[in-house]
């Protein structure tokens, strides 16, 4: 019970979280390589996508200049690798602006204030537009502008495994350890078809207690009238 009532306040969660933006479409951007466009870090050194290659890469798209969700991310992400203890050379994150207008200035004072500071975290941005464009068609993220300053975007991390292929995505705004080490498993290949069936069967128990709760409450407020 105690099981059923996490998935169901996961799943209200993941719908809210879903609600930002428009979700990528998964079929689509599974088992696909990203393009290797080159990307310039806070400290003014060039590298490319490839040059993350032999382990696990955790993709978190933001926005500097973000007041509320990317701040939100950022900072939980850490937390919970802060509480999954991995070795550095176990995984790379790669923190980069989806804001063209963004570069150096904005991404160093973001890492700056919210403390990305471990070995293997790497904050960026691409400094060519239409590599930029490409890269987030390749992981079908889409933002549109709701003010200058304000970008509606979907809350996601994306995992690449040690060739550069998108294996899974995370949703949300307040990623936990077991979010992040379910991802960086999958990457690995070391997530058991057993494990992918119970995540599903869980959720999917969940959306049909909200369903049928929906229908009762419908077809009881029927009989009353």
């Amino acid at each position: 019970m105690n099981r059923l009532a996490g998935y169901l306040l996961s799943f209200t969660l993941g719908c809210s979280a879903f609600g930002q933006g428009i979700p990528p479409n998964l079929s689509r951007t599974l088992g696909t390589t990203p393009p290797d466009v080159l990307f310039v870090d806070t400290q003014g050194k060039a590298f490319r996508l490839s040059d993350l290659k032999g382990k696990p890469i955790i993709l978190s798209p933001i926005y500097a200049r973000c007041p509320s969700a990317c701040i939100v991310i950022s900072r939980s992400v850490k937390k919970a690798l802060e509480q999954l203890k991995l070795p550095s050379d176990a995984y790379t994150v790669l923190t980069f602006t989806f804001d063209p207008k963004e570069g150096r200035t904005e991404m160093a004072a973001f890492q700056r204030t919210h403390g990305l500071n471990r070995p293997n975290w790497r904050v960026a941005y691409v400094p060519d537009d239409h590599a930029l464009f490409d890269l987030l068609d390749a992981i079908d993220f889409r933002f549109t502008y709701v003010s200058e300053q304000v970008k509606d975007h979907p809350n996601l991390l994306v995992f690449l495994d040690k060739d550069g292929v998108i294996r899974h995505y995370e949703f949300g705004l307040e990623f936990t350890p077991e979010q992040l080490e379910r991802g960086l498993r999958i990457a690995r290949g070391e997530y058991t078809l057993w494990e992918r069936i119970d995540d599903w069967i869980f959720p999917i128990g969940a959306f049909g207690v909200l369903a049928t709760g929906a229908w009762l409450m419908w077809t009881g407020k029927r009989r009353r009238c």
